[in-house]
């Protein structure tokens, strides 16, 4: 009888582990991502494991969504435009083009699934550094370009504050640091990111565009804050809640 209670206190841990490892989200693991993410040219993508549906923007209240399927598994993030995805799993950077639904496996310049990832044109920059996954990586973030032979080529490397978001809008790459600067950059010379202005956003934790409005939106701490970005390339606060 004794046996019998020590094993059956045993299977009541044993399940109460499981029941509490099957709520986590794994960074890398092939369960269920479930949630939105959006394109530079503002289409809404619904990302599921090695599933990206596009929400079709004209019938939003019927959650109509086109399906497409890459051959990826485990995608973390996506960068581009609905024509051309840039994805992040955990063999590094792949072009996706979905209107061929093809994808192109590109250099990994020891790439992890905790950088953030962004894509203009055919240029991509990538931050890395000070992550849980490179903890004793120093931070930076690098600019690439993919040739017309769909080749990831290096460009360029600056070391930074951890950067935490990176967002294209307008043209203009915005970058937010673990500090909480928000700064905004422009491709130069084919080759170089160049620092346009810049704006402080204590805690400031992700961030989210609205090209039609030239609007940014900065989640803090505290609530949220509203950004615009005139034509005099300057940042300024609307308002906070």
């Amino acid at each position: 009888m004794r046996y019998l209670i020590i094993l059956a206190f045993f299977a009541l841990v044993s399940c109460s582990k499981v029941e509490e490892i099957g709520s986590l989200r794994i960074l890398g693991s092939n369960t269920e991502q479930n949630f939105f993410n959006e394109t530079t040219n503002n289409q809404n993508v619904f990302l599921k494991k090695n599933e990206m549906h596009f929400l079709n923007n004209s019938f939003v209240s019927n959650l109509n969504l086109s399906k497409f399927t890459a051959d990826s598994l485990d995608i973390e993030r996506i960068a581009g435009s609905s024509d051309s995805l840039l994805l992040l799993n955990k063999t590094g950077l792949k072009a996706y083009f979905t209107k061929t639904n093809k994808t192109v496996q590109l250099k990994n310049y020891a790439f992890s699934i905790c950088d953030q990832i962004a894509l203009l044109d055919s240029f991509v920059v990538v931050s890395q550094g000070k992550t849980a996954c490179q903890p004793g990586l120093a931070t930076k973030y690098s600019l690439f370009k993919i040739n017309k032979f769909t080749e990831l080529v290096y460009l360029n490397q600056y070391l930074s504050e951890s950067i935490i978001d990176l967002k294209v809008m307008n043209r203009k790459i915005f970058m937010l640091d673990a500090g909480g600067l928000l700064t905004v950059y422009e491709i130069k010379n084919g080759s170089e990111l160049s620092k346009i202005t810049e704006f402080s956003v204590s805690t400031g934790e992700f961030i989210r565009v609205v090209p039609s409005l030239n609007r940014i939106l900065v989640k803090t701490f505290k609530g949220m804050v509203q950004l615009s970005y005139g034509s005099n390339n300057k940042l300024e606060k609307i308002n906070e809640i």
